[in-house]
């Protein structure tokens, strides 16, 4: 008998983190998603339903912004993202998933507070400010380990750029070159496996359309409520993922 609660609670969430995938939201649909798979299903089960969707995203979001991507930006982020996956694959078995997502939460909401209330030549002096080592290696590490990494992500690029079509391209490149790195330490840990590909490759039109859907979305905003909205929805997920975080301890 089918489960119509499962292919419902999953489809939701495919779409809503699909959305996120076009570089809409600053990676908090993607956090939503997370969380309520993983309160569902666990944390383990949650990464292996996201991973396979997590690639047919990056190839349509990055069909949809093949223009625009910042390649230097990028490529000096891969050796950060690439010691991130790594230590990802060195660690998962043994951290405390829990304080993870507090100290992240943490960082983002601390970024965003500094950004709005200090003027750009103060905000230069403030420690990790636009360090593509640590918010590179943070993204690579959380992304393997939470499916989160677009929260530090987004929270260097903010440092990077004003204008959302280069800001958003990049964004989806990197995200997907650390993807692409993490599908063979996620068979080493058996997280994932090709039966769990094939199942899970059901919800693939749904990711397709998210993706459209929250391109189409960042069309119509200008640059000023895009990333107003960026904003909003960091310090929404961040605040979220501290909460989760305590309630796990």
């Amino acid at each position: 008998m089918l489960d119509y609660s499962y292919y419902f609670i999953v489809s939701i969430c495919v779409l809503l983190f699909s959305i996120s995938k076009s570089g809409f939201s600053g990676g908090g649909l993607a956090l939503v998603s997370v969380t309520v798979l993983s309160i569902n299903y666990g944390p383990i089960k949650a990464i292996s339903i996201l991973m396979p969707l997590l690639i047919v995203c990056d190839l349509m979001a990055g069909y949809l912004n093949k223009k625009f991507f910042d390649a230097k930006i990028i490529f000096g982020l891969f050796p950060f993202t690439f010691t991130g996956v790594i230590l990802g694959t060195l660690l998962f078995k043994f951290i405390n998933l829990s304080a993870m997502s507090i100290f992240i939460g943490s960082m983002s909401l601390i970024y965003i507070f500094f950004n709005y209330l200090l003027t750009k030549s103060i905000l230069r002096t403030v420690p990790l400010n636009g360090s593509k080592t640590f918010w590179g290696t943070l993204s690579g590490f959380t992304s393997f380990c939470l499916h989160s990494g677009g929260l530090p992500m987004n929270t260097y690029l903010l440092t990077q750029y004003k204008k959302k079509t280069e800001f958003v391209a990049t964004l989806v490149f990197s995200m997907a070159i650390i993807n692409i790195s993490k599908i063979v330490p996620y068979f080493y840990l058996d997280i994932l496996s090709i039966k769990q590909i094939q199942e899970y490759m059901l919800f693939s039109p749904i990711a397709i359309f998210g993706v459209i859907l929250g391109h189409w979305m960042n069309k119509k905003l200008s640059d000023k409520s895009f990333f107003t909205i960026i904003n909003i929805f960091i310090v929404v997920a961040s605040s979220r993922l501290i909460y989760e975080g305590y309630i796990g301890l």
